[in-house]
């Protein structure tokens, strides 16, 4: 199978960003701020919202990509600063790893960031989360800024960043 299309949700796609997102949470919560139970509390309205905004608001944006019409993988970023977009709920199915899925997701993540400015992506990842060696491998650098996942989390996170200057 092959990657057909990395878009932009819209905000009528509300309910697939919450089925692909509820399967990212229970697939790895270590990687997420956000836990499972957190996520099955939000109402048809909070995803609603969480879709309109990220299809419409100039700082923000989830991306999603499909192979055939089954949605795959996905990707939210926000912009921090005029110059930094940082990149989050990063997440590709188990069955479609490892088949430059997650590479079109951030080049898309990218290709949003440098349209409106910004030089550098930035990323937090877990310690024990195996996604940072696909992020060392598109380019980030770990930095030496770390924090818990949750509050209630002995799970570490730590700061990555990526030069995406043209």
């Amino acid at each position: 199978m092959s990657l057909q299309v990395v878009n932009r949700i819209h905000a009528d796609q509300w309910q697939i960003l919450r089925d692909v997102r509820l399967r990212a949470l229970e697939d790895a919560p270590y990687a997420f701020g956000t836990t499972l139970a957190e996520g099955e509390k939000r109402t048809d309205r909070d995803w609603q919202e969480m879709a309109r905004d990220h299809a419409n608001l100039s700082d923000r944006a989830y991306f999603m990509a499909y192979v055939g019409d089954n949605p795959c993988g996905m990707a939210g970023c926000y912009r921090r600063a005029s110059d930094a977009v940082v990149l989050t709920a990063m997440w590709v199915a188990p069955e479609f790893r490892g088949q430059n899925i997650g590479e079109q997701i951030v080049g898309a993540v990218i290709e949003w960031a440098r349209e409106g400015g910004a030089t550098m992506l930035e990323a937090w990842v877990s310690e024990d989360n195996p996604a940072r060696f696909f992020y060392q491998k598109i380019g980030f650098e770990e930095t030496r800024l770390t924090e818990p996942l949750r509050s209630d989390s002995k799970i570490q996170i730590i700061l990555i960043r990526r030069d995406i200057a043209p």
